[in-house]
């Protein structure tokens, strides 16, 4: 068997399907060695790529395997290195081209291939707070054997990687706003346990940790039924999906006839994130801007309140579920919603948040009527048309504009900024644009930008509206309707109950520490560095000048070389300022 193999930065992504872009010849170009640099408290990755001329397994550990395919031979990698290090194979899905592009990390040791296929492993180093300033040098070695056959040495991969004397802040204080919304809901139903039931916690858990590994500050609580409508799935005939998310607090009609209100679950949610840093802001959806269903009868469920509000609530002396169907219970439902963020002292970190209001007058109606019912609450808006910048800037305390309307209000979103600095300015990506995303399709450099962007325009952070929205089978194929696959999900589920970490998540955190090296330069006055840096990233510098354009050349380099040498430059800077 002729086998063939080399390295690539972490930013590379195996695209199947497209032999004559890479193929087992591309692999046998692939260098032998690979030069990282990071700081502490930071991690170092690159990708193991390998091919052979017959079927094949590739195992990442020293656990045993035979093939059900008695011909196939066995390869195993590993890596040899003096700190703290971890192989993934990296998954293929079906994207919108119809090609199957690289994304999540998996859990399985092995993953087998036939003759001429390639398999990418994503390969991480994790220096800790306390790692010497040095230069670390290791390999990767490929073994070969065929059934009872002693393993031979095929080759190896020479890795070196200079630390700089820089130690990143924890998440918790690095200054970076991420928030990701959480669909809880779609985590219980995709693995097929109760709603807020134990089991439902248990994994709940799991992707807790993994948004507090990331950096996400912001719980989303989920106050009304289906306030997104479901994205509209009962519409998509394609694709098995299901995205309706359920309330967090239980509403019961007691036997005489009063409103009762159970936050618990709503609680034990926040305090489940809290154990994982995600505690800086609680978003409050479906009190404001619900997207109206045309569908389940049409009708709102509270025909006088300014919002169509959806309360479900039991009734003990009938035994049946209802819905609040007058404004005055709506209002008493969230007056008790305040008057609990107030007793618990959390009010303060409350946001009442609304997702791409599009009618000004009927979002002015919503806020004005809650500031009425429950003037304690502040606002947070993801804002996709640029008129509402400017309409709501003193009522909204959480900015978040869609890129375009931060592009062209960029003017009144700094002058909101300098007028109100206790407010927090975020900018997001969705469905859109094509540069930058977060795509199944898009390059990983976009994430790197994505933090970039951030500091260079003074935002506070970045929001995006999906975390753990999937279809029925995800991990081979997350397209549905018009949202472009990849779209839906940062983290794919394992059957395990835990989730799958994905390229796009490892580029997400490494864009978050670029925005925390520029930060830091830009604290320190090192003006050379910072120049130097976004003067590789940044191909336009007037961030008002980038509203419309969406071409990649014109707005940032995607060469992952030139985020390297940035990074560099401000690590060696900041060392040189200790």
């Amino acid at each position: 068997m002729k086998t063939v193999f080399g390295l690539c930065p972490e930013s590379f992504k195996l695209v199947w399907g497209d032999l004559k872009a890479f193929n087992k010849n591309s692999v046998e170009k692939l260098p032998k060695e690979i030069e990282l640099v990071a700081g502490k408290n930071d991690t170092a990755a690159f990708q193991l790529v390998v091919s052979a001329d017959e079927a094949f397994a590739l195992s990442l550990s020293g656990e045993p395997w035979f093939s059900q395919n008695a011909l196939r031979k066995n390869l195993r990698a590993e890596l040899e290195f003096p700190l703290e290090s971890e192989l993934k194979h990296i998954a293929l899905s079906l994207c919108d081209d119809a090609f199957r592009r690289a994304d999540a990390l998996l859990d399985n040791s092995v993953v087998e291939a036939d003759a001429n296929g390639i398999l990418s492993v994503f390969c991480e180093i994790k220096i800790p707070h306390d790692a010497r300033k040095t230069s670390y040098s290791g390999k990767i070695r490929l073994f070969s054997s065929f059934g009872f056959e002693r393993e031979e040495l095929v080759g190896e991969c020479n890795i070196s990687l200079s630390v700089f004397n820089f130690v990143f802040p924890e998440n918790k204080q690095n200054g970076f706003h991420l928030d990701l919304w959480q669909h809880p809901s779609n985590v219980a139903r995709y693995y097929g346990v109760p709603l807020w039931s134990e089991a439902h916690f248990e994994i709940l858990r799991k992707y807790c940790k993994t948004l507090g590994e990331l950096g996400v500050k912001s719980v989303s609580v989920i106050a009304s039924e289906i306030p997104w409508n479901g994205q509209g799935c009962q519409n998509e005939q394609r694709y098995n999906a299901n995205f309706f998310e359920y309330s967090m607090i239980a509403v019961t009609r007691n036997r005489s006839g009063a409103l009762e209100f159970d936050f618990s679950v709503m609680q034990r949610y926040i305090d489940l994130c809290a154990e994982y840093g995600i505690d800086e802001c609680i978003s409050v959806f479906g009190l404001v801007n619900i997207w109206d269903t045309c569908e389940y009868g049409g009708k709102r469920t509270a025909p006088d309140y300014p919002d169509g509000v959806h309360i479900r609530v039991f009734d003990e002396e009938s035994g049946a579920f209802d819905y609040l169907r007058s404004a005055a219970e709506v209002d008493e439902y969230i007056k008790a919603l305040e008057s609990y963020y107030i007793s618990t002292a959390q009010i303060d970190r409350v946001r009442i948040a609304a997702d791409e209001p599009a009618d000004i007058e009927a979002y002015r109606k919503s806020l004005e009527h809650i500031k009425g019912t429950a003037p304690a609450f502040k606002y947070k808006t993801a804002i996709n048309h640029a008129e509402f910048v400017n309409e709501f800037g003193k009522d909204i305390y959480d900015f978040a504009p869609y890129i375009s309307a931060m592009y062209s209000e960029y003017d009144a979103l700094m002058q909101f900024k300098a007028e109100m600095p206790e407010k927090r300015f975020l900018y997001y990506v969705c469905c859109a644009p094509e540069i930058p995303n977060s795509f199944l399709r898009s390059e990983l450099t976009d994430c790197y930008f994505i933090g970039a962007l951030a500091a260079y325009a003074k935002m506070d952070g970045f929001l995006r509206w999906s975390y753990t929205v999937w279809t029925e089978d995800p991990l081979n194929d997350s397209r549905f309707g018009p949202f472009p696959a990849g779209d839906l999900c940062l983290v794919y589920p394992a059957k395990n109950g835990a989730p799958l970490l994905t390229l796009r998540w490892k580029a997400l955190y490494r864009g978050i520490k670029l925005f925390v090296l520029l930060k830091e330069a830009e604290k320190r006055s090192l003006n050379e560095a910072l120049e130097r840096a976004y003067s590789l990233i940044l191909k336009e510098r007037d961030i008002k000048k980038l509203y419309g354009v969406w071409e990649r050349d014109k707005m940032m380099s995607y060469d992952y070389n030139d985020y390297r040498e940035a990074e560099k430059a401000l690590l060696s800077a900041l060392e040189e300022k200790s």
